[in-house]
């Protein structure tokens, strides 16, 4: 009984310390400056293809996520914030969901997410690993040029001043 219960407070531990299942993540920023790598992932309202190719003309913010991610909890009001105030014909933000459909759409759909969210956590986790986060850490954002250029990598969350900052110099 004493090794279950540590087993518990282990996991619980390691679930409510990080995204990063409990050690340092490697991150690879060199991709900033560089051409946006274009990827097809199934969006979670219909399965059909989103593809980053088809946003080209507007500012996107990638954010790679989960709804077991409590700092990517902590960060989704803000998002959804943004995409209120700012979303359109200039901006977009993209949830690339390192998870399944069965668990992602009804935390979706009970939050009334307002912007795109894709899901399948294989091909999430490689499109993660495109953009320099091959440890699939959480959260970890990549802000592209309407030209699908990376101007730049957040990793953890980004706080509201942080974003409207953000905006403000690229819309």
């Amino acid at each position: 009984m004493k090794i279950i219960a540590r087993w518990i407070i282990l996991v619980s531990c390691l679930m409510l310390s990080s995204c990063d299942r409990g050690r340092q993540p490697i991150f690879d920023i060199s991709l900033e400056g560089k051409a946006a790598p274009d990827f097809s992932l199934p969006l979670l309202s219909d399965d059909s293809p989103l593809k980053l190719s088809d946003y080209r003309g507007k500012l996107v913010l990638l954010n790679f996520w989960a709804s077991w991610c409590p700092p990517c909890m902590q960060e989704l009001p803000t998002f959804m914030k943004m995409q209120a105030k700012y979303g359109g014909d200039k901006f977009t933000i993209l949830g690339v969901a390192t998870e399944d459909k069965d668990t992602l759409l009804p935390f979706v759909l009970d939050n009334k997410v307002n912007y795109p969210v894709t899901h399948n956590l294989e091909l999430a986790s490689k499109v993660a690993a495109a953009y320099g986060d091959p440890d699939g850490a959480l959260p970890y954002s990549v802000l592209i040029s309407p030209d699908q250029t990376v101007l730049k990598i957040y990793t953890g969350i980004i706080k509201a001043e942080q974003f409207e900052a953000m905006l403000d110099k690229h819309l």
